[in-house]
């Protein structure tokens, strides 16, 4: 099977995850996951070239001269429209099947976020007390997140003696994604046994979310350390 590949536009760090629809085009472990076709291939092509100018265009807003706010923020502007169409065809092209899998990965991808969106809020039923136990694992995880710190160097900057710190990021990443798996644990605590059947049929089978791409980040954001969940730094 074909598989073009394109560079991902970086999502903002602290807060967005990936976004598994817009990688469609690009991502062959998605691809594959999805059974994408080479017809369907063909039809990103046109929304790939978009996006490799748009790479290039916004390694452009960092001129030599130092960061053009202005000329970033329209190039941002212009991102946010082209995902958007990326979105309309990928939904155009795509299966019910596909669709509908993407959708699971989705959900998957937002970690505990995803207990916090009023799509899946709303299919749940939760309850309002469900509601602000979830609201108080996704504000720790904020927490946990936030004091983790980014790039890892030398305190929340993110640099250690004004180099970015390889082994450092991967070790918070691994933190992270074992963040995340014990607040989606604290959150399934939470559900009815109903809720949890609903929830498994709604993410369907696990996906490797860590093959998605996040704003430098490989893996999707959402995370927490409560209760018996708690993960120590010193965990491997």
């Amino acid at each position: 099977m074909l598989v073009v590949e394109a560079q991902q536009p970086r999502q903002g760090g602290g807060g967005f995850g990936p976004d598994p629809t817009t990688q469609v085009i690009s991502n062959k472990d998605l691809q594959a996951e999805l059974k994408v076709t080479d017809a369907q291939l063909e039809k990103f092509k046109g929304v790939i070239e978009k996006q490799t100018k748009a790479n290039e265009a916004f390694k452009g807003g960092f001129g030599k001269g130092g960061f053009d706010k202005e000329k970033f923020a329209e190039i941002q502007k212009e991102r946010t429209a082209l995902n958007d169409e990326i979105k309309k065809v990928v939904a155009e092209t795509l299966t019910p099947d596909q669709r509908k899998r993407l959708k699971q990965i989705e959900r998957q991808a937002l970690g505990v976020r995803a207990f916090t969106n009023e799509e899946v809020v709303s299919d749940l039923k939760l309850t309002d007390e469900q509601k602000n136990k979830v609201k108080g694992i996704v504000d720790e995880y904020t927490k946990d997140v936030r004091e983790l710190g980014g790039f890892g160097g030398g305190g929340k900057g993110g640099f250690k003696k004004g180099d970015f710190d390889k082994e450092k990021l991967a070790e918070n990443q691994k933190k992270r994604e074992k963040l995340a798996k014990a607040a989606v644990s604290d959150v399934e605590e939470v559900l009815t046994a109903d809720q949890k059947k609903q929830w498994k049929e709604m993410t369907g089978e696990p996906f490797d979310v860590t093959k998605l791409n996040a704003g430098g980040f490989r893996g999707g954001f959402g995370g927490g350390n409560r209760g018996k969940n708690k993960t120590k730094d010193s965990d491997e």
